[in-house]
């Protein structure tokens, strides 16, 4: 056995101890917290809700082998403006940027790290971790027209392509192929946060109309309405057997021009515009069991599009089925499909590409609304596209506290 895999089995072995001795010497505690709840708190009429997300992953086969920790902190601040209106304010802040920094994988082994260490644009800090407002905007409600109209700086990418079982990193999948297309098959924003306008119309209980535009501009404010990102999307609800699920159909056109992110034409060289298309499934199939898939396609006559499509499918399977409500268990597969028309060896910087497939399952111990700790574990072949790359492992550890 070489000393790499040693390394890694020592970690993953360092990994597992620890969440087996927080298994035994918090469950005690944790189930008496099990009475409270997770709701915002109340102050002086704003609500405050929040969450703080530990991220610990070792991988074995990558470029190098790699141990990295990352966190992120998350703060909610919603105000009503009026009877139907409300201010939301998001807040996030995060240090260390993960291991995909080391993987540089295309479906990503941890989608969560949102780094705001100012270190890199002041040297001389002192490991300064600055929040960003990474959302401001106000939600109007309005139930006898069944329409929600948000308005102002948005987590664009959240507000379609969603799913109940596969949607977040902080609860569910660590990856990004198991959380949204954005990222893995298409380019996200170049500012993922932009200023933008959502509207969600419900036309009869059982479709949902979903329309989207925002800035697609790199800096974010500037020229709004010249590089638009547009986005429609329709959600047939279900209830399949008695039970809940969404089958969710949606199509994009990207039209920034930035000098972070362009689209050629191969044929001609020509600027151009990127379009995407996508389906996301959801379906509850019995008491404790639901069922996912997920896929999604762009425009592969583009220079800069290395990846055509990207599909997955999975399932969830809740604690319930085992006397622990609150425990889950996740398994899913995915795989990223290469664009065959593009300069791939040029892009990848090999010759030998492969389309990656990505394996996880991770296991969720719910001790209370408030606290959850996952084991996770991939594994990715052809890592990074490279189909002349060895076999990548990554075992993780997720704690996760919300207040």
């Amino acid at each position: 056995m070489d000393s790499g895999r040693r390394q890694f089995q020592m970690r993953t072995v360092a990994l597992l101890g620890v969440a087996v001795l927080n298994i035994g010497f918090n469950a005690e505690v944790l189930a008496q917290e099990g009475a409270e709840t997770s709701s915002a708190h109340q102050i002086a009429g704003i609500d405050i809700s929040g969450g703080l997300t530990w991220f610990l992953q070792s991988s074995d086969g990558a470029p190098q082998d790699a141990t990295a920790l990352s966190y992120s902190l998350d703060l909610g601040l919603e105000a009503p403006v009026s009877d139907h209106g409300k201010v939301v304010i998001a807040l996030e802040a995060g240090d260390g940027k993960g291991i995909d920094a080391t993987l540089n994988s295309l479906s990503t082994a941890g989608y969560d790290p949102y780094f705001t260490n100012l270190t890199d644009a002041a040297p001389n800090s002192t490991n300064v971790v600055a929040p960003s407002v990474s959302q401001a905007y106000y939600k109007g409600d309005y139930p006898d027209e069944n329409l929600i109209v948000n308005v102002g700086k948005l987590d664009v990418h959240c507000l379609y392509d969603d799913n109940a079982y596969a949607n977040d990193e902080t609860d569910q999948f660590m990856s990004g192929i198991f959380v949204r297309s954005a990222g893995t098959s298409y380019a996200e924003l170049d500012q993922y946060y932009a200023p933008g306008i959502a509207i969600q119309y419900a036309a009869t209980k059982l479709v949902d109309l979903t329309f989207i535009a925002a800035n697609g501009n790199a800096d974010g404010f500037n020229d709004v309405f010249d590089y638009m990102y547009v986005v429609g999307q329709i959600d047939f609800k279900s209830r399949f057997g008695g039970r809940d699920g969404n089958y969710r159909f949606y199509a994009l056109s990207d039209n920034r021009r930035s000098l972070t992110t362009t689209f050629t034409k191969i044929s001609d060289g020509a600027k151009t515009s990127n379009t995407a298309w996508g389906v996301s499934f959801d379906q509850a199939v019995s008491d404790g069991v639901g069922l996912f898939a997920r896929y999604s396609s762009q425009d592969d006559g583009i220079a800069e599009n290395i990846v055509k499509s990207s599909w997955s499918l999975g399932a969830l399977l809740e604690g319930t089925l085992w006397a622990r409500g609150k425990d889950t268990i996740g398994i899913g597969y995915g795989t990223v499909m290469l664009n065959d028309k593009a300069d791939l060896a040029a892009a990848l910087g090999t010759n030998n590409t492969g389309d990656e497939s990505h394996i996880e399952t991770f296991y969720k111990f719910g001790y209370s609304d408030h606290f959850t700790l996952t084991i996770d574990v991939q594994v990715l072949n052809n890592n990074a596209g490279n189909a002349a790359a060895d076999t990548v492992t990554v075992g993780g550890l997720r704690g996760q506290l919300n207040f």
